[in-house]
């Protein structure tokens, strides 16, 4: 069987390992130049030299038994790393700060030395067509196929799986799967802003990672407390969903400067010597389906994603994963 994945995220290369490990012939589109998504590195040149930003996914975790081994193999070949980082709740209450330490059951993990490293690792071996945006699908006597914006219609494939966002997925599957785009529909992901900054001196905070609560702010990360990540002092900030929508088309220069006064106030720092933001239109599930997976028999065609069943990178591999089990059967 001959299937096209589109999206070369964590969801579709976890199907599309499944079905070449049974034997299927898959190729993946992804409109990336490179690995990534979600899971993007932002790099930002500086007098002090090259620095890299992990401003989406921050970490993961790895409770599932297959999962775990993935992660285990990854990290043996140095795509993943364990990090332990000191983590506090922060509230913004009376106009001070108030800070209670947080502790977790569970591992987490980053991609080494960034957060696409991972992808980079479940890509390996697999044919990924990099820079290739699929803008219509067709259902054909011989086959289905894919129109990608670059090089033209291919095909045809035995079936199709998106591995895309829920919006994506809605208008790529208006016309070929109704039924398919009504559950993308229903689904809803939430906006994030994210910021980046770097300092020239190190910041006392007493944390690596603190949940913050009454703020614009929801996440604050000290970027350099991954594995790899060098010896600059860099954060990753990320706003609320309720901020980002209220602010989703403020200017990238004034959420920067915003956000990091946000921070330098709440931690007593001074000016960053960088501050640059990106919005992420489609960052957090806030509505998931109600299954790892939908798949069309009729039409031949499935979609994936961590939309499908909680905002994880975890949760993406068990959809895909899911679907590939079906489509083996």
């Amino acid at each position: 069987m001959t299937i096209a994945i589109i999206g070369a995220g964590v969801a579709g290369l976890s199907a599309a390992s499944d079905l070449k490990g049974a034997g299927h012939e898959v190729v993946l589109f992804d409109k990336g130049r490179g690995a990534g998504g979600r899971l993007s590195t932002r790099r930002a040149s500086t007098p002090a030299g090259d620095l890299r930003f992990d401003h989406g996914a921050q970490f993961f975790t790895a409770r599932d038994t297959v999962f775990r081994a993935l992660v285990s193999d990854l990290e043996t070949r140095s795509h993943v790393a364990k990090w332990t980082p000191s983590r506090v709740s922060l509230a913004h209450t009376g106009g001070t700060w108030s800070a209670e330490p947080l502790r977790s059951d569970d591992d987490w993990f980053v991609g080494a030395p960034s957060m696409n490293s991972l992808v980079k690792g479940m890509a390996e071996g697999h044919d990924v067509r990099w820079g290739e945006r699929a803008i219509a699908l067709s259902i054909r006597d011989e086959g289905r196929y894919v129109q990608l914006d670059t090089s033209g219609w291919q095909g045809p494939f035995d079936a199709v799986i998106l591995a895309i966002p829920a919006e994506q997925t809605r208008e790529l599957l208006a016309d070929t799967s109704p039924v398919l785009a009504s559950e993308a529909a229903a689904s809803v992901t939430a906006p994030c802003w994210a910021v980046m900054l770097a300092f020239d001196a190190p910041i006392k905070t007493g944390w690596d990672v603190a949940e913050v609560s009454n703020s614009p702010l929801s996440l604050v990360v000290r970027n350099s407390s991954k594995p790899g990540r060098g010896n600059d002092e860099t954060f990753v900030l990320h706003a609320t969903p309720e901020w980002t929508r209220a602010n989703v088309d403020k200017d990238k220069e004034k959420v920067a400067e915003e956000l990091s006064g946000v921070f330098c106030q709440m931690t007593g720092a001074g000016a960053p010597s960088l501050a640059a933001a990106h919005r992420w239109l489609y960052a957090k599930t806030e509505t998931p389906a109600n299954s790892p997976y939908g798949w069309d028999h009729a039409q031949r065609i499935g979609i994936v994603g961590d939309w499908r069943i909680a905002p994880r990178i975890e949760a993406a591999w068990q959809s895909g994963h899911a679907l590939a089990a079906i489509l083996i059967d």
